[in-house]
């Protein structure tokens, strides 16, 4: 796989909200991009619960693996990037 300095650019997909349970993945190879399993959201003053968050249908998101794991939403265009998760795909 071609990648830039480590890094995996994915193209993200709807946020499907499954039982409950919320999943975003790239359109083009599949990678889960987000996920709310098991992940504890604290409670507003209010009682209710904030949104999970997930990235914005329709755009690169750049991933640089390690811990922390980075996500970046990069900015629009028409070009495709370098480290484009098309060579994931067989």
């Amino acid at each position: 796989m071609i990648t830039v300095e480590g890094t995996v650019s994915h193209f993200t997909g709807p946020r499907m909200d499954i039982c409950g349970r919320i999943i975003q993945r790239c359109t083009v190879c599949g990678e889960k991009l987000c996920d709310s399993q098991n992940v504890a959201l604290c409670q507003r003053p209010d009682g209710t619960f904030p949104e999970f968050a997930t990235f914005p249908v329709d755009r690169v998101i750049q991933v640089t693996p390690g811990n922390p794991t980075s996500f970046i939403v990069m900015p629009e265009t028409d070009r495709l990037p370098e480290d484009a998760c098309i060579a994931l795909v067989e």
